[in-house]
Order: structure tokens, then sequence, then C-alpha cells
């Protein structure tokens, strides 16, 4: 008898009716989910701006209740529950999560900017700076290449 390459010795797995109600339940998760995801989008926007908005250097605390009731709501609805019935996937424990991959990608980002990379665009960027401040103050304005207007 030919084995399934992708069983797991010695687990027992849910049976096929329950397998169809984790199914139906997890896509009613999926939408409660995105339905939750679709609205937050733009509560927190807006929580984001109204925060920032407040006085003070300090941010306001809009935003990061939203972000609290958001995190709340993931647990509730605990979208992978199912995942509990069979073994983990010792693989996808070896993936780094979003928060990983995004402080990566800044970091790499800081350290290419403050390389030579970006040195000569640094560079050109510091002349037209110059050349603006240094305009004839009678025109007060530059032609469309940043240079000078000239006499005519």
């Amino acid at each position: 008898m030919k084995q399934d390459k992708d069983a797991v010795p010695d687990q027992k797995m849910p049976g096929k009716g329950e397998l169809i109600r984790d199914a139906v339940v997890f896509q009613f998760k999926l939408l409660v989910d995105g339905v939750r995801d679709f609205v937050l989008i733009p509560v927190s926007f807006a929580a984001a701006i109204l925060s920032f908005l407040k006085p003070g250097s300090a941010a306001g605390r809009e935003f990061y209740d939203v972000v609290a009731f958001g995190k709340t709501t993931e647990k509730k609805i605990n979208l992978f529950a199912a995942a509990d019935k069979v073994e983990a996937n010792a693989r996808a424990d070896d993936l780094p999560d979003l928060d990983s991959l995004i402080s990566d990608v800044e970091a790499f980002a800081r350290r290419e900017y403050a390389g030579e990379r970006f040195a000569p665009a640094r560079q050109r960027l510091d002349e037209l700076r110059a050349k603006l401040q240094g305009m004839d103050d009678r025109t007060g304005q530059a032609d469309a290449n940043g240079d000078e207007p000239r006499a005519g």
C-alpha cells in the first residue's frame, strides 16, 4: 500500500466531518477578519492623524487605542485555531515575522542612505540648495534647471 508522503507518522488527524466544519468556520473567520481589517484601515489612519495633531511633543493615544482594539479582536477571532489540531509546521516557525522584515528593510535603507551609494545625489542636492540660496535677491526665482536667471 502506498503511503502519503505528506502524512505525519504517529499523529492523529481530524476526521472528514471535522475538516468540513473547520473549513467552513475558517472561511467565516476570514470574512470577519477581512471586514475588521477593511474598517481598521481608514479608522487607524484617521486616529494616527488625530494623534499627530494633538498639542505637545508626545503622540496622542487615539492611534494606539485603535491598534490595541485590533490586537484584542485578532485574539478573539483566533483565525488559525484549527491549526492547533495538528502538529505545527516547523518550517513556518523558522520564518521571520513581518515586523522583523520591516526592521531589516528600514535598517538597510538607513545604511544605504548613510553610505557612499547616495553620496553623489546628496552632493548634487547640496549644490542645488547652495545655488538657490545664493540667487539674486532681486528676482527671487531660478529657471527650471535651477540656474540663475540670465541677463537679457
